[in-house]
């Protein structure tokens, strides 16, 4: 009978540039996108810039009218 570890199961998706590991696909992408790629978004209405995108929705929904 195969066992199985629970925490590698939890957390089978890894940077491949720093190796830390993370439970979702979305999680990864996340760290890949503030840690790894240095890009910045910047809000069309008042010209802040933010490290990853879903920062940036929040800030738009918070603070402007929001609409998809």
């Amino acid at each position: 009978m195969l066992k199985f570890n629970k925490f590698n199961l939890l957390k089978r998706n890894t940077c491949e540039f720093c190796g830390k590991r993370f439970r979702t696909l979305e999680q990864l992408m996340k760290h890949f996108q503030i840690t790894h790629d240095n890009k910045t978004y910047e809000c069309k209405q008042c010209d802040m810039k933010f490290e990853g995108m879903e920062v940036m929705r929040d800030h738009i929904k918070r603070n402007h009218s929001y609409k998809k």
